[in-house]
């Protein structure tokens, strides 16, 4: 089936949410209308696209009624705003599957933490988007946006295809190696991976609870930062330092890493050529040098996430092991073969490499890496590689992909990453406006 070309640009669909939120406040925008648009928008992409594992028209405009009222002092900064979730998050208006069949029409008793936040700023929960079951590997059913045959990523498949397809302005997703920030590269969206704990992860489903990290996915940074200063616990952590040579909130420098040899020619060609412009427009680009250990980072990514996830996961293989995929059985296989002292040398390796990162980026505060090995790959092959985002996940460290150009043959879209110290997300978050504005505008 073949998918529905982008919405008009003035149409509803296509602005921002920070815009939408502003004109319901405002009383310029009628939010019965604006839900209307983006109903009647997933009633004609969602049978292409497949993004969502629950989403019932007439549940969304019940919340109508429920929406929090405008007062003196109540800011409401997502009101009237569509949000998608990611259906790994509790939801006491909507089932709540975790990608399993084995919780096929599972009701939780309340929301999730981060589900809560949304609608007490004042946003309209759209439905419940496809995951991977658990947030794994094992695939739903949402295909690509910008090509059918191709995969949205793994695990917020559903999240970045609905964002991608002006669904949804905004959506949750998660990442444990690469969920939020592979699946944006691959839809050509935003993703942002904050630092670890940033967010609640309360009515989250866990898979490995020390690395679990709640993902935001838009379509512009204004977005992302919105919805951020909503979910994030307490002040958001890292205030952005003064802008440094070149009129950036940080200092770049060139970091492809340990497994750059797994990068192919379309992921070097936007590398390359975000370093250009910015070299273009004056900003230095500097290069920063960390240990080998950092090419251990990876498998001890792996090697925590399938120790823990045998705990976490021990209820549904002890009581429902027939209602499971392979591909997560075999996580718990792997994870029973996992003995404690290779899951403290792990744990000890990332700790030491959080340091050293942490360290290194006193002098230059954000690296500039790949997104993906390339472009979304066939469907057939799964969800893609998160080798690149697995060792900036185990250590906290928040991440960013902004969209960058686009493969020589596939024409799919392509990210470029950036990643700041753990706790410095709102220098991650200031500078990511700025470099999306010195992109748009394109080659000095």
């Amino acid at each position: 089936m073949s998918i529905p070309s982008p919405p008009p640009a003035d149409s509803l669909c296509s602005l921002p949410a920070a815009r939408l939120a502003e004109g319901v406040r405002a009383g310029r925008l009628d939010v019965e209308e604006l839900v209307d648009a983006f109903l009647q928008r997933i009633a004609q992409t969602e049978p292409g696209v497949a993004a969502w594992a629950w989403h019932q028209a007439q549940a969304v405009r019940s919340q109508l009624q429920g929406l929090p009222r405008m007062e003196p002092g109540r800011a409401l900064p997502l009101l009237g705003v569509p949000v998608g979730v990611k259906d790994i998050f509790d939801t006491a208006d909507m089932p709540t599957a975790y990608g399993s069949t084995i919780y096929r029409g599972h009701q939780p008793l309340q929301d999730a933490e981060a589900v809560a936040r949304l609608r007490r700023a004042g946003a309209l929960i759209m439905g419940k988007t496809v995951t991977t079951e658990f947030a794994y590997a094992h695939p739903g059913p949402t295909v690509n946006p910008h090509n059918p045959r191709h995969t949205p990523g793994g695990s917020s498949s559903g999240s970045a295809a609905a964002v991608a397809d002006f669904m949804v302005p905004l959506a949750l997703g998660s990442q444990t190696g690469g969920s939020t920030i592979r699946p944006a590269a691959y839809c050509g969206v935003v993703g942002f991976k904050p630092s670890f704990d940033a967010i609640s992860t309360q009515g989250m489903k866990a898979l490995s609870p020390s690395m679990d990290t709640v993902g935001i996915m838009g379509r512009c940074m204004e977005d992302i930062a919105l919805a951020y200063s909503v979910l994030a616990q307490g002040a958001a952590p890292g205030a952005p330092r003064p802008a440094s040579t070149g009129g950036l909130a940080a200092r770049l420098c060139w970091y492809p890493g340990p497994d750059a040899a797994q990068a192919d020619d379309d992921a070097w060609r936007a590398l390359h050529g975000a370093r250009q412009m910015l070299l273009d427009a004056g900003v230095p680009v500097g290069n920063v040098a960390l240990s080998d250990a950092f090419g251990r980072l990876s498998e001890a990514n792996r090697c925590i996430m399938r120790f823990e996830a045998v705990r976490s996961l021990d209820n549904e293989f002890t009581r429902h092991s027939e209602g499971l995929s392979a591909m997560t059985a075999e996580l718990i296989a792997a994870g029973r073969r996992t003995d404690e002292p290779q899951y403290r040398e792990a744990r000890a390796l990332v700790a030491g490499c959080a340091r050293e990162l942490s360290k290194a980026l006193r002098e230059t505060d954000v690296l500039m890496s790949f997104s993906t090995p390339g472009t979304a790959p066939l469907l057939a092959t799964g969800t893609g590689n998160s080798v690149f985002n697995r060792g900036w996940t185990a250590m906290g460290a928040p991440s960013l992909t902004l969209p960058f150009g686009a493969g020589a043959e596939s024409g799919l879209p392509l990210g470029v990453q950036f990643v700041a110290a753990p706790g410095c997300d709102a220098l991650l978050l200031a500078l990511g406006a700025q470099l999306e504005r010195l992109f748009a505008a394109g080659p000095h």
